[in-house]
């Protein structure tokens, strides 16, 4: 019989006008990013917005198990997301986060940038969407 595992990792979610802003401390499990897909449907479906953008703080070792990061890759292919800033201020895994960043979302077909601040994060948004 297989156990179903605890789900390692934390999130919340809100929006800021059309862009949706995720808190998130890692290190993360299949079972955190079956959540955070599910809560990514939620907020999205009930606010109706199709196209937005993504400003992505990570806290703490933001590193994904390899099942993790695969379904995390097929979910953001079906996303309307149009581009995803990462903030990495908090995270104490910058080198590796980035890394994996940089595989992950344009294996997905996303664009998007690391910072070091959510300042500079929130800048480029601006100039993605072109407001």
């Amino acid at each position: 019989m297989f156990e179903k595992f605890k789900m390692h990792g934390d999130v919340s979610l809100n929006w800021q006008g059309k862009t949706l802003e995720i808190n998130t401390t890692g290190p993360w499990n299949a079972e955190f990013f079956m959540h955070l897909h599910e809560q990514l449907i939620d907020m999205v479906r009930n606010q109706q917005i199709t196209d937005f953008d993504v400003l992505l703080n990570i806290h703490g070792e933001a590193l994904p198990t390899p099942d993790a990061q695969n379904a995390h890759i097929e979910f953001l292919k079906a996303s309307s997301a149009k581009a995803i800033a990462v903030n990495l201020e908090h995270c104490v895994t910058r080198s590796m986060t980035q890394q994996v960043c940089d595989y992950v979302y344009p294996t997905a077909g996303l664009t998007h940038q690391c910072f070091n601040n959510k300042a500079q994060a929130l800048n480029w948004l601006s100039t993605q969407s072109g407001e």
